[in-house]
C-alpha cells in the first residue's frame, strides 16, 4: 500500500478548526491525473517479466502474459505517491495525455522499415520479428553451420550476428527485442514496425510525470511539446532504437526515488533503483544513470549532520544501490547468455562502468558513516549559502568551457583505420570537407543541441541546472540531488566524449535518454523560477516567451525528411524475396554494392542461408549445391554481375524498388531523404551450376511487380 507519510522537504499542513473542508476530487478525475504515472510504471513491469522470460528462453505468450498478470496485480499499489489533484494539475494531465496520443497520430504512418542489419535499428527489428515467434534469442542456423565450415569467403554469420557454437547470436541486450516480440504476438510485423513509437509515447509520459512534480504544472507541458516535436525524439522512436526506453525507464525511476523520498517508503527506494538500473537491460552503458543517482542521493546523506538522519539517508542509498544492482547483474547475465562476442567487445567499457557504480555506493557509505567528518558537515552547513553560489557558479564555468571547445579543440576519437573512419572519411569527402578520418567532432557536442532545441534551451537549462545545485547545496533537498545527479553523470560523459560515430542524427542517441529531457526539465525549472518572480512584470513575461520558444523550436528545424519513412520500400522487397526462395536454403552474394542482406533472409523467411563474400563461379555453385545435399537451393544477389548466368545474358530483375533513406551529414542537421533503387535476382542453382531466374508469376505474394 502506499503510505500515507508526507513530504519530508516540506512540513505537512494542518487545516485549522474553522477551516471550510474541501471537497474530495471526483474518482475519474483522480485516475486522469495517476494515469501517467500509471502508464510508466506498467511499462516497467512489462519490461522486467519479458526480460526475464527472454532470459529463460521461455518467450512464449502462455508464459508471459499470464506472469505480467501476477505481476501487475501484485504491483498494482506500488506507484508513485498520488498527486493532489487541481485544477491545474488535471488540465495539465489532459494535456499531456493528448499531446501522446496526438504524438503517436501523427508518427505511426511513418514507422521506419529497417529490416536490413545496417546500423542497430536493423538488427534490433529484425531480432523483434524473430521473437514474437520463437521463445529464445538464439537464431539456430542449421546446415548452413557446415556449409560455412566447408568453404573460404562463405559464411553464415554477418554483421552484428556471430557464431556462437550453432546458433547466431545477436548484438546487445534483448530487452528492446523482447518489446517488440511482445507487440509482434497481437499485431504480427507492422506492430513490431511502429512499437517503438509506443515505448516513446511512454516516455513523454514519464518526463512529463517528473516534470510536474518539479515545476509548476503549466511549465510541466514545455519539456514534453518539446521533446516530441524534436527530431532526435521523432527519429529514434518511429525506428527500433534503445534510446526511448531507456528513457522511459530513468525517468520512471526518477520520479519513483522522488516519491520515496518524500514519503520514505523502502519499496519504492528499491523499485527507484530497479527501474533506473533496468537501463542495462536495454543498453551496455545502463549503469552510467544509476552511478548519478547513487551520488545524488548519497552525499546529501553523508553531509547530514544529525547522525539518525544520515543513517536514515543511508539506508535509502542500500535501498536503491541493491535494487539497481540487481538489474546491472541481470543485464550482464543478459550479453553473457545471449551476447557473448559484444561483452567481450565491450567488455572494459561494462566494467569500469561498473567499478565507477561500486566506489561511488562505498565511498558515499563510507563517508556518511565517519563521525570524524562532523566537523566538516558543520562547517559546511553554516557556509551554505556561499557554498551554493560557488557550486551554481561552477556549473556555468563548466558549460561555458564546453561550449567554446569548438574555438580551440578538434578531437580524434573515432578509432584509425576502421569502418567507423571510413564512414566519416566517406562523409567528409561527400561534403567537400578536408579528410580527417578519425576526427570525432566531441568538441561541438553541446552546439549540437543548440541545433536541435535552439540556444535560448541550452542557456536556460544551464541556469536551471545551477539554481537545482544551488537549492540541492542551500536547502540539502535530496529530491533534486538525485535529478541533478542521474542528469549530470552520464552528460557530461558523453558531452566529453560522445563515443559514437559523429553524423547527424546518428550521434544524438547519445543524448536522448537522459541529457536531452534532463535539460529541458533544467530549462522549464529556469522559466518556473522566474514566473515565481512577481515583482515586476518582466520576468514572468520572459517565463511566458520563454515556454513558448523552448516548446516551439524544435519544430522549426524540420524539413521534408520530416514526412519520410526511413528504409520504405525494404517490407514489400523482403516479401518478394521470401515468396521466391519458399523452404528452401539460400545462398546470398553479398559482393559489390548488395546490402547486409544474411540476416534478413534468416529471419523473416526462416530459411538457412550463407552468404558468399566474394564473386561465384559455375564451379562454386556446383560445390555449394552439392553442399547442401539433395535439395533444392536458391540464390539471392542484388548485383548480378557476381554471378554466371547463361550465355552471360543478365535476365530482368525479379524487383525494383525505391528505397528511401536519411541523407548522413556531418556537422548539419538531415534535412531531407535520398531515394536509391534496389534491384533483386532470385535464382535456383541447378545441379550443373546453371542459374534458373525464378518466374515473377510464380512469386505468390503479388509483391513482385516492379
Amino acid at each position: 500500500m502506499n503510505p500515507t507519510r508526507t513530504s519530508t522537504a516540506e512540513p505537512q499542513q494542518v487545516a485549522s478548526p474553522h477551516a471550510p473542508v474541501k471537497s474530495e476530487p471526483a474518482r475519474w478525475a483522480k485516475v486522469v491525473v495517476g494515469l501517467p504515472d500509471r502508464i510508466v510504471m506498467l511499462l516497467f513491469w512489462t519490461a522486467l517479466v519479458v526480460a526475464v522470460c527472454v532470459l529463460c528462453s521461455q518467450f512464449r505468450p502462455f508464459v508471459v502474459l499470464p506472469l505480467l498478470v501476477v505481476v501487475v496485480v501484485a504491483t498494482w499499489r506500488l506507484t508513485p505517491a498520488a498527486i493532489t489533484v487541481t485544477r491545474a494539475h488535471l488540465v495539465s494531465s489532459f494535456a499531456a495525455l493528448g499531446t501522446v496520443v496526438v504524438w503517436l497520430g501523427v508518427n505511426i504512418p511513418f514507422a521506419s522499415q529497417f529490416i536490413t542489419v545496417w546500423r542497430d535499428p536493423g538488427f534490433l527489428t529484425l531480432e523483434g520479428l524473430w521473437l514474437s515467434g520463437h521463445a529464445s534469442p538464439n537464431i539456430p542456423v542449421g546446415a548452413a553451420r557446415a556449409v560455412d565450415l566447408g568453404f573460404q569467403d562463405v559464411t553464415a554469420a554477418t554483421g552484428a550476428y556471430e557464431m556462437v557454437g550453432g546458433s547466431l547470436q545477436v548484438q546487445g541486450a534483448k530487452l528492446l527485442p523482447g518489446m517488440l516480440g511482445l507487440a509482434g504476438w497481437a499485431g504480427g510485423e507492422h506492430a513490431v514496425m511502429r512499437a517503438n513509437l509506443l515505448i516513446g509515447a511512454v516516455g513523454l509520459l514519464a518526463v512529463f510525470a517528473l516534470a510536474r512534480r518539479v515545476v509548476r504544472p503549466a511549465f510541466s507541458l514545455v519539456p514534453v511539446v518539446a521533446l516530441a516535436l524534436s527530431m532526435p525524439m521523432v527519429v529514434f522512436s518511429r525506428a527500433a532504437y534503445t534510446e526511448p526506453l531507456a528513457l522511459a525507464l530513468v525517468f520512471g525511476g526518477l520520479t519513483m526515488a522522488w516519491s520515496a523520498i518524500e514519503t520514505r517508503s523502502s519499496p519504492r527506494y528499491l523499485v527507484a533503483g530497479a527501474m533506473i538500473g533496468a537501463t542495462a537491460l536495454v543498453r551496455i552503458d545502463g549503469a552510467a544513470s544509476v552511478v548519478g543517482l547513487v551520488v545524488g542521493i548519497g552525499l546529501t546523506a553523508a553531509a547530514a549532520v544529525p547522525p539518525r538522519t544520515r543513517r536514515r539517508q543511508l539506508v535509502a542509498v542500500g535501498l536503491v544501490a541493491g535494487g539497481a544492482l540487481s538489474m546491472v547483474l541481470l543485464g550482464y547475465l543478459d550479453l553473457r547468455l545471449y551476447s557473448e562476442g559484444y561483452l567481450f567487445d565491450h567488455y572494459q567499457q561494462f566494467t569500469s562502468l561498473i567499478a565507477v557504480l561500486v566506489v561511488a555506493v562505498v565511498g558515499v557509505v563510507v563517508l556518511g558513516m565517519l563521525y570524524r567528518l562532523d566537523p566538516a558537515r558543520r562547517w559546511v552547513l553554516a557556509h551554505k549559502p556561499r557554498l551554493a553560489n560557488a557550486a551554481a557558479a561552477a556549473v556555468v564555468v563548466v558549460a561555458v568551457f564546453l561550449a567554446s571547445r569548438p574555438l580551440w579543440m578538434v578531437n580524434h576519437h573515432v578509432p584509425a583505420h576502421s569502418g567507423y573512419s571510413a564512414h566519416v572519411a566517406s562523409l567528409q569527402e561527400k561534403a567537400g570537407m578536408v579528410l580527417d578520418p578519425t576526427r570525432s567532432y566531441d568538441e561541438s557536442s553541446l552546439s549540437w543541441h543548440a541545433w536541435y532545441y535552439g540556444w535560448p534551451m541550452v542557456v536556460l537549462a544551464v541556469i536551471g541546472l545551477a539554481v537545482v545545485l544551488h537549492r540541492v547545496v542551500a536547502k540539502r533537498d535530496p529530491r533534486l540531488a538525485l535529478v541533478f545527479g542521474v542528469v549530470v553523470a552520464p552528460s557530461l560523459l558523453y558531452l566529453w566524449v560522445v563515443n559514437i560515430t559523429p553524423d547527424q542524427i546518428w550521434a544524438m542517441r547519445r543524448f536522448l535518454p537522459v541529457t536531452i529531457p534532463g535539460f529541458l526539465l533544467a530549462a522549464a525549472v529556469t522559466l518556473d523560477a522566474l514566473w515565481s518572480r512577481r515583482s515586476s512584470w518582466a520576468a514572468p513575461a520572459a517565463a511566458v516567451v520563454g515556454a513558448v520558444v523552448v516548446a516551439l523550436f524544435p519544430a522549426l528545424t524540420w524539413g521534408p525528411a520530416a514526412v519520410s519513412i526511413e528504409q520504405d520500400g525494404r517490407l514489400p522487397e523482403a516479401h518478394t524475396v521470401c515468396d521466391a526462395v519458399g523452404d528452401d536454403p539460400v545462398v546470398y552474394v553479398h559482393a559489390g554494392e548488395a546490402p547486409p542482406y544474411l540476416a534478413t533472409l534468416r529471419t523473416m523467411c526462416d530459411v538457412q542461408v550463407i552468404q558468399a563474400l566474394t564473386t561465384l563461379s559455375t564451379a562454386d555453385l556446383v560445390a555449394l549445391k552439392e553442399a547442401w545435399g539433395d535439395q533444392e537451393v536458391k540464390l539471392v544477389t542484388f548485383d548480378p554481375y557476381n554471378v554466371p548466368w547463361p550465355d552471360g545474358v543478365v535476365p530482368d530483375p525479379l524487383r525494383t524498388t525505391t528505397i528511401t533513406a536519411w541523407h548522413e551529414r556531418l556537422q548539419r542537421i538531415p534535412y531531407r531523404a535520398g531515394r536509391t533503387t534496389s534491384r533483386l535476382w532470385v535464382a535456383t542453382i541447378g545441379a550443373d551450376g546453371a542459374l534458373t531466374p525464378v518466374d515473377p508469376d510464380e512469386v505468390t505474394s503479388g509483391t513482385a511487380a516492379p
